[in-house]
């Protein structure tokens, strides 16, 4: 599959926003490899912006141990922001307006870019200088697969089911600021739901801008000024239902809070 067929991209971009589960993707194409699945993605957020949406950035998934042992997927993946995806700290996002199946909620840091970041070969020390500052953020996982998260292909295919963010308005200049050492706890309905630090994301979350400007090189593309990156959950997820608030809490970068609805 060099190129996307447009068939299984309208086929795919119908079924992620269908009122009923997606199948496992190997079900029916077992030929799928990991490179088509991510071609699938593209070609999807493509034909979402023909409509008039706008990618406004990317973001990694299963940066951290704990997110890669609940998933049984052992590596990061890359997936794709939109505008119409990205919801306000100060308005409760509601399940069924925004087309929610089964919800998540992970807590990121997100880094907002100021320079161009084109791979490959791209680590750490490349990423800092290009940093305009980082956020505080958090991700509504959106799992669609008929039983749990599935393989691989699924989930890229599935925009590692991605939901929507939430990102605070907090800008915090990189200057001075090791990311390994960020502390976050989190709170779900004022009770205590989960805390860590910013190197449980690989290692360090400019690895992960790091992952995504490489995955993107191979796929002829950059990650370009402006652009929002989240850099994947520090901790393992939590299920969101209607009804919930989480608050999270950043050493340095600040709080980001989250109400969810029907």
């Amino acid at each position: 599959m060099p190129h996307a067929d447009p068939a299984l991209v309208a086929w795919l971009d119908a079924a992620q926003t269908a009122p009923e589960p997606m199948a496992e993707i190997l079900e029916s194409h077992p030929e799928m490899t990991a490179g088509d699945a991510y071609r699938l993605q593209l070609a999807v957020m493509a034909a979402r912006v023909a409509r008039g949406d706008r990618i406004v950035g990317y973001k990694a998934a299963l940066t951290s141990k704990a997110m890669q042992e609940e998933t049984g997927i052992p590596e990061p993946m890359l997936g794709t922001l939109l505008a119409s995806r990205v919801f306000a700290e100060d308005r409760p996002v509601s399940m069924a307006a925004a087309g929610l199946m089964r919800c998540s909620l992970e807590p990121e840091i997100c880094v907002l870019l100021k320079d161009r970041l084109a791979g490959p070969g791209l680590t750490a020390l490349d990423i800092l200088p290009a940093i305009a500052g980082y956020l505080p953020a958090l991700e509504i996982g959106d799992y669609r697969l008929s039983e749990g998260v599935g393989s691989l292909q699924s989930s890229v295919c599935c925009n590692t089911f991605n939901g929507g963010i939430v990102v605070g308005t907090r800008l915090t200049a990189p200057t001075g600021i090791d990311l390994r050492l960020e502390g976050m706890s989190m709170r779900l309905n004022d009770a205590p739901a989960g805390s860590g630090t910013g190197v449980e994301v690989l290692g360090d979350p400019l690895n992960s801008v790091a992952f995504m400007a490489n995955k993107l090189a191979e796929y002829g593309r950059a990650l370009e000024p402006g652009m929002l990156l989240m850099t994947g959950s520090i901790t393992g997820s939590i299920p969101l239902v209607p009804g919930d608030r989480v608050d999270v809490a950043f050493t340095r970068l600040g709080s980001v809070s989250l109400r969810f609805e029907d």
